[in-house]
């Protein structure tokens, strides 16, 4: 009798350590990582053995080493962003120790191959993972060559040699639900229950995104853009809630409810149903019209993360953001209306930018003050339009892969970047004064921010913009 080879063994890692990143860990990222959870889900169904060792809450990479030695992984692969690059660097160096394959997907991998493939790692998985690690997988255990396979990128004698192109999967109903096991739940949920009094969970329902921003980067879905069905989504909330007593849900697609339809007969559904869960998502301006807001509270809509970036038309037409600032104002007036927590995004340093248009994006944010907010310096993306128009400009920082999340100034832009960190204190001290209203009197407020206007215009701006501004009144609250 011929003996059956054994199943194949792949080790998931996600590299993210939360106490590293407090800013990130505090607005989105405080959730297991979906791509993870679903393409463990899919290589089990593949008949793959499958462990994730999960750094979110660890302190170095130690579990990693114990996995590799008792798991005797024949494939390791490690979901990659700028934010954890030398930690993914470092566990490539662990599995080849340990005489694993290392493989690294995800987007900084993407649009960087040669940095992963020179610091360690066999293969780079540039798009869809769920096919391409199966067959990786396979052959790794039967001692195969792992070059050329479809769907990879690897180094040749000459340079950079790629797989040929691997189609993306057609129908998003056919993946499994998130292997959630595969990660400490509870702990997840018992730390937003402790901050929030919630147990949240995310949910992703579509990938890709069609619109064309200069500055965003789309490494592994390009333009694509493929959705679920509700019904397919509405199951996967079902389970959420039933199996781990989820009560909110952060909707953490690019973008949410791009198909009005779908969107409708998801909130239909969520209704009908009593799933009773709040929820969250990212939105744009123009497809979140007011007309839709009275159902998407109904179906428990809480907070909104929006993609304002300027206040300045100019400044929204050179991102290629396809918005309008009459359509940010629609929206943002609804939403107010509408009681639900608005969370702008908003982008300074951008090319072509201006004082006039920091200015104008000041001014939008102080008129319409919502509840969150996160102000970034513009951060040049290896692979976008931006990147491709500042890359003679770029500074150290940049080539070495710093600033992520828009800390620091990364090119040569128009202005100092101690002038951007002023521009993003006096958001923070404009918040602060919306907030104060509540404790002070409007004649106390009013003139704090008076003082704080003052103060701007004629010592901070012309101070840190090189002397090339000129001074200018104090603008009416």
């Amino acid at each position: 009798m011929v003996e059956s080879p054994r199943r194949p063994r792949v080790l998931l890692v996600d590299p993210y350590v939360a106490r590293e990143d407090p800013m990130e860990r505090k607005f989105v990222e405080l959730y297991p990582s979906l791509g993870l959870l679903t393409l463990g889900a899919y290589l089990r169904d593949q008949g793959i053995d499958v462990r994730l060792v999960d750094l979110t809450f660890a302190r170095d990479t130690r579990a990693v080493g114990a996995a590799l030695a008792s798991f005797r992984p024949d494939v390791l692969g490690v979901h990659t962003k700028t934010l954890t690059a030398e930690r993914s660097l470092e566990i490539a160096r662990l599995a080849r120790g340990a005489g694993t394959a290392a493989v690294a997907g995800g987007p900084d991998a993407a649009t960087r191959p040669e940095t992963y493939l020179a610091g360690g790692f066999d293969l780079v998985v540039p798009g869809e993972g769920e096919p391409t690690l199966a067959e990786i997988a396979r052959r790794a255990r039967d001692g195969a060559h792992l070059l050329g396979i479809p769907g990879t990128i690897h180094r040749g004698p000459t340079g950079l040699a790629r797989g040929a192109a691997r189609p993306f999967l057609r129908d998003l109903d056919e993946l499994p639900l998130p292997a959630w096991e595969l990660v400490d739940m509870e702990r997840y949920l018992a730390s937003w229950e402790r901050s929030t009094g919630e147990r949240r969970a995310a949910v992703l329902t579509s990938r890709g995104c069609p619109f064309d921003c200069s500055w965003c980067s789309k490494p592994t879905f390009g333009r694509t853009f493929r959705q679920q069905s509700p019904a397919r989504v509405l199951r996967e909330l079902r389970e959420l809630k039933d199996r781990y007593r989820v009560d909110y849900v952060r909707f953490c697609d690019d973008v949410f409810g791009i198909s009005r339809p779908w969107l409708e007969t998801l909130l239909r559904g969520m209704i009908s149903e009593r799933l009773d869960l709040r929820f969250e998502c990212l939105a744009r301006v123009d497809l979140l019209k007011p007309d839709l807001l009275e159902t998407m509270r109904r179906a428990g809509l809480a907070r909104v993360y929006v993609g304002v970036e300027s206040g300045s038309q100019k400044m929204l037409d050179l991102m290629n953001r396809g918005t309008k600032l009459h359509q940010i104002e629609r929206t943002a007036e609804a939403l107010r209306r509408a009681g639900v927590r608005q969370f702008w995004f908003l982008m300074l340093g951008y090319p072509g930018e201006t004082l006039d248009d920091l200015e104008a994006t000041f001014q939008l944010f102080r008129r319409f003050s919502p509840e969150e907010y996160s102000v970034s310096i513009a951060v040049p993306v290896p692979g976008t339009r931006f990147h491709e128009k500042v890359k003679a400009r770029l500074t150290g920082a940049a080539r070495r892969g710093r600033g992520e999340g828009g800390r620091s100034l990364l090119y040569e832009a128009a202005y100092p970047e101690r002038l951007y960190r002023w521009e993003q204190t006096r958001f923070g001290l404009e918040a602060a004064l919306g907030r104060a209203r509540d404790r002070l009197s409007p004649k106390v407020v009013d003139r704090l921010g008076r003082a704080a206007d003052r103060f701007h215009h004629r010592v901070a701006t012309p101070l840190l913009a090189g002397g090339t501004t000129r001074r200018r009144p104090s603008s009416p609250r």
